[in-house]
């Protein structure tokens, strides 16, 4: 492993939300005519936000001090599409460097949130994936999760996204 884990803090809010917003760039190669990525402003004053709340867990993957990805999940309630079903989580966002990509480091970070999810007493998590991500799609079909329905429109993201839901478990 080349990579090394952290929790976030403050610190980091502005890496983390240039690496959100260059992943979301990325998907002007399957988005509709038109569609432009939330803005680099728009999502650094969400983490700088998500950074204060109880309610979020980041951690990110560095190497040699430079970010290769991060990861961080909340409570469903306090995400897109808010729900108050008991024991759900949301597995709010997975960005990875594209030079980090396949080389395991999504994996893990993916296995370091469904372990905290479950340590916060959560059964169930759920996310969402662009309808057109299919890569990321295929990732997390791979490790178990399950697409519930066709997809639909979250508020302000101009795409279609699907909803993918799974237990959470001691077998992550």
């Amino acid at each position: 492993m080349d990579w090394s884990l952290r929790l976030a803090t403050q610190a980091d809010a502005e890496r983390l939300a240039a690496n959100v917003h260059e992943g979301f760039a990325s998907y002007r190669e399957f988005a509709p005519p038109g569609w432009e990525p939330p803005s680099a402003d728009g999502e650094l004053a969400l983490m700088d936000a998500a950074l204060r709340s109880d309610d979020v867990w980041v951690m990110l993957a560095e190497v040699e001090g430079q970010l290769a990805g991060h990861v961080a999940i909340r409570s469903a309630e306090s995400a897109p599409r808010g729900s108050r079903e008991p024991g759900l989580a949301h597995f709010w966002q997975l960005f990875v460097k594209p030079a980090w990509q396949g080389s395991g480091v999504a994996l893990e970070l993916h296995d370091e949130a469904l372990r905290e999810a479950g340590e916060r007493g959560f059964t169930t998590i759920r996310l969402y994936a662009a309808e057109g991500q299919a890569r990321a799609r295929r990732f997390y079909e791979r490790e178990g999760w399950v697409a519930q329905g066709p997809p639909s429109e979250l508020p302000g993201f101009r795409m279609p996204v699907v909803e993918y839901r799974r237990p959470i478990n001691s077998s992550v």
